[in-house]
């Protein structure tokens, strides 16, 4: 496993630096936004199968969204994909453990 406690998340400033790519066993995490939300996506076999992690918090909007900069890139989120780092860390564990069931995750293919 790849620095399991906090997969360099304090790298993510949100400005400058705002994405990491992690391989995690047969998945490629990619942990992006920063320093204090962030979205974390994994894909497998080549991106045929992909998934997305959600929050579990109910405290927003379904029609809200979280402007986050990824990759470079400024992106309106929508609330349920925008994570805190408790949260984005819980998801690079259940990626690194393979776990990619339950609420957390959005599995689109």
């Amino acid at each position: 496993m790849t620095q399991p406690e906090t997969w360099n998340i304090d790298a993510l400033d949100g400005g400058e630096h705002t994405l990491l790519t992690v391989p995690l066993g047969e998945w490629e995490a990619m942990l992006g936004g920063g320093p204090d939300r962030f979205v974390v996506t994994a894909s497998a076999g080549g991106g045929t199968r992909i998934a997305n992690a959600r929050t579990l918090r109910e405290d927003s909007d379904e029609e809200e969204t979280v402007d986050l900069t990824v990759g470079g890139q400024g992106i309106d989120y929508p609330w349920e994909y925008v994570l805190t780092r408790d949260e984005a860390l819980a998801a690079m564990t259940d990626i690194a453990a393979g776990e990619l069931s339950g609420e957390r995750w959005e599995l689109i293919s």
